[in-house]
């Protein structure tokens, strides 16, 4: 995969790129087409779009290109980021890659946790975005026992990487895949849930998931996940957007809360401009979070459709898209079958039942008045092995040396409820 050096950050982002007239292996867009972003979920990376890299009722139309978040995938940290790398910070991150590759305008599409960069994108950058649709944004208010399980798995993955232990990482992949695709007993989600097995457990092994430099990250974006829009902010977004929601999301009625807030928006923004803000959401019966991944044949679709048109009101209501579970795994298991494998990661160990894992006592989080959560994480990691196949030198051109013992301190302050 290519990667860019993001000047002044420690940050070289690996992202994966299609053009309609380039051959395999492009670096670079096509500047004669229009260009779609993708924004990944949060511990997956940019091969979780394959449905939409590989469909060529997109990819011979558009440009398509995501990034891996730092953290994720191939991404490199060089050193310890100055500032807390939040999904606000992700936003400026691709902006800036962007910029370096010429790309001029973009059509943002994020998943789950990655509508958090993505609507944050189009709100900062409104000359950027042409579009913007989110695919089961973070509810406002998620339920307390997501809560939970989430501060859990952070503690696990901070005790799996001061222990060197893979094993209990298998579990944190487990449990995200069960929460964001409820089809995870088929044959094709569990194939792709143990490749991302396979893949978390290489970083481990090979040190680019350390407790000095990437575990920060990924704690600090966990507890970034509810950095939504305030209603100022969505009130004065330029974008039409599209909020598409499934039923089968374990819907409760905090999931409604996107209607409200929507109501909120269109409310204020026909006081303040005389006419309701472009933006939409339509709900699909049966789909799961993580719907772009499960069920393209019938996302895709929207997606293009939504972008061609360039406005959310020409797709406020999809009665001809409905679902047909069959056909929509037969074309999920063709496009899985013919999509790039990681052949390069050894078959993960046997893993325990996430039953077994315990997760060690750790201090409850304590509210101040301001509602606000200050987070401390320390951790060490020891016996760091350098990935032969990345680059072997940090900004300064010195080389790094393997870590040992060396403590940790994240602070990261976002809004809970």
């Amino acid at each position: 995969m290519p990667r860019i050096e993001i000047p002044n950050t420690p940050f070289d982002l690996c992202y994966r790129v299609s053009a309609p007239s380039l051959e395999e292996g492009a670096t670079n867009i096509d500047t004669e087409y229009e260009t779609i972003l993708y924004f990944h979920p949060y511990w997956v990376d940019s091969f979780y779009f394959y449905p939409q890299f590989d469909d060529p009722a997109l990819n011979e139309h558009y440009n398509l290109i995501a990034f891996d978040a730092p953290a994720h995938g191939s991404t490199i940290v060089e050193e310890m980021s100055a500032e807390p790398v939040t999904w606000v910070y992700l936003a400026r991150l691709v902006k800036d890659a962007l910029v370096m590759l010429g790309v001029p305008s973009v059509h943002v599409v994020g998943s789950t946790m990655g509508c958090c960069p993505a609507m944050h994108f189009a709100s900062k950058y409104p000359e950027m975005t042409r579009t913007l649709l989110m695919c089961a944004p973070p509810a406002l208010e998620e339920a307390s026992n997501w809560s939970l399980t989430f501060s859990e798995c952070m503690h696990i993955l901070i005790n799996a990487v001061k222990n060197n232990d893979p094993e209990p990482l298998d579990a944190i992949t487990s449990v995200i895949f069960d929460y964001n695709a409820t089809s995870h007993s088929s044959k094709v989600i569990k194939s792709l849930e143990e490749e991302y097995i396979q893949l978390i457990r290489s970083r481990l092994i090979s040190g680019a998931l350390n407790g000095d430099k990437t575990v920060p990250i990924l704690i600090s974006l966990a507890f970034s996940r509810k950095q939504l829009l305030s209603l100022e902010e969505a009130v004065e977004m330029k974008p039409p957007i599209l909020i598409i929601q499934g039923t089968n999301e374990g819907w409760e009625e905090n999931d409604d809360q996107w209607a409200k807030m929507l109501e909120e928006t269109n409310g204020l923004h026909q006081e303040r401009y005389g006419t309701e803000a472009q933006a939409k959401r339509i709900v699909l019966d049966d789909l799961p979070r993580w719907m772009t991944l499960t069920s393209s044949d019938i996302i895709n679709p929207i997606i293009k459709r939504f972008i061609s048109t360039g406005s959310s009101k020409e797709i406020s209501s999809l009665p001809e898209f409905e679902i047909d579970r069959s056909s929509s795994t037969t074309t999920t298991m063709k496009m899985i079958s013919r999509t790039r494998r990681r052949s390069s990661v050894n078959p993960p160990r046997s893993r325990q039942s996430r039953s077994q894992i315990e997760v060690p006592p750790h201090d409850s989080v304590k509210l101040n008045p301001h509602n606000l959560v200050t987070s401390q994480v320390k951790s060490q990691h020891d016996n760091e092995i350098s990935d032969k196949s990345e680059i072997q030198t940090c900004r300064s051109g010195k080389s790094r040396n393997p870590s040992i013992d060396v403590n940790v301190h994240v602070d990261v302050v976002t809004k809970i409820d």
